[in-house]
């Protein structure tokens, strides 16, 4: 690679946008219909804000909301909550391998040019 300063600075850009793409596409999981639907009607039914009725699209909040099980919502909650954690730290990871691939790319053409 040292010879070929160009190519990491192409893979780093590719993986910088490759993270930037997750990081800004991630998110926190959807929730299934039926989950959904069922914490839209006890929100609407408690006339609830439409701003909480509309998080009931997110896992955790959707089966926080129509939890009956403390144990069972817990569960959820976190299962839900990992799968977010993953997602991010790939995005940062990629993020973090594609500016050091880029800052030594550039490094490395800087040198062979002096």
């Amino acid at each position: 690679m040292k010879k070929n300063p160009v190519m990491l600075i192409c893979i780093g850009v590719l993986l910088l946008v490759l993270g930037a793409i997750l990081s800004f596409s991630g998110g926190p999981p959807k929730a299934d219909a039926a989950l959904a639907q069922q914490c839209r009607d006890r929100l609407t039914a408690e006339k609830s804000e439409q701003s909480l009725i509309k998080q009931c699209e997110e896992t955790a909040f959707a089966t926080a909301m129509t939890a009956t099980d403390a144990q069972a919502a817990a569960l959820a909650i976190s299962a839900a909550n990992n799968s977010e954690v993953g997602g991010s730290m790939l995005s940062k990871f990629l993020l973090g391998v594609g500016v050091v691939l880029l800052a030594g790319g550039i490094f490395l053409k800087r040198k062979q040019t002096a």
